[in-house]
């Protein structure tokens, strides 16, 4: 099986400082409003640059807004993982390929992951700054490492992951200890509801 997964919320407890980020790079920009946990929860599509059009900042400064986010993603310590995480990514992938698929800044996340003892587990991590959709991401990774549809899962923490999921036509399942809420991902009807990590061995 291919497991695609969402960084931010899935495997990283990095709400906090993310929102310190975003809220920087607006700071230093001084266009729009500051960011908080609940525009996170509220997204109907978790990237940057919807998060900046949310916040208000004017469309011709939208990319030099997710550019300086990318950039302070690199001053980032690694975040803390969710409790159970790196046995588990590593139980699963000694029978499965597992991808990162997020919104954050490839590179950001491929260090972070090195330095969390799951760089090796991981066999591509393809980030936001591809300017691709997550569904494009999901087909890209699909074409890397050989597998259908049918043998493909997106496993998020946000309803535009179980979205994107759908749209790439794969599995989907919604983590719900993430940045958006149990209900509102039960309401994108994902394919699979998981409510703690170890829930992630049942799927397969």
């Amino acid at each position: 099986m291919l497991l695609n997964f969402d960084y931010d919320g899935v495997i990283a407890d990095s709400l906090t400082a993310l929102v310190a980020i975003a809220a920087q790079a607006q700071g230093e920009l001084g266009l729009g409003r500051s960011p908080t946990a609940a525009d996170f929860a509220q997204l109907e599509n978790l990237t940057f640059p919807d998060l900046a059009q949310h916040l208000g900042i004017p469309v011709s400064a939208i990319d030099t807004y997710v550019q300086r986010v990318f950039q302070l993603q690199h001053t980032l310590p690694p975040q803390p993982l969710f409790a159970g995480m790196v046995p588990i990514l590593h139980h699963l992938a000694q029978d499965h390929t597992l991808v990162v698929i997020t919104s954050s800044q490839g590179t950001a996340v491929t260090a972070a992951l090195a330095h969390q003892r799951l760089g090796t587990v991981m066999t591509a991590v393809l980030g936001g700054n591809l300017g691709l959709t997550k569904a494009d991401r999901i087909v890209q990774a699909q074409m890397l490492t050989g597998f259908d549809s049918q043998d493909t899962y997106m496993i998020g923490d946000a309803v535009s992951d179980v979205r994107q999921g759908k749209a790439a036509g794969v599995k989907t399942a919604a983590v719900t200890w993430g940045f958006q809420s149990r209900q509102r991902l039960i309401a994108e009807q994902p394919d699979w509801i998981c409510d703690r990590p170890q829930d992630l061995l049942a799927l397969l």
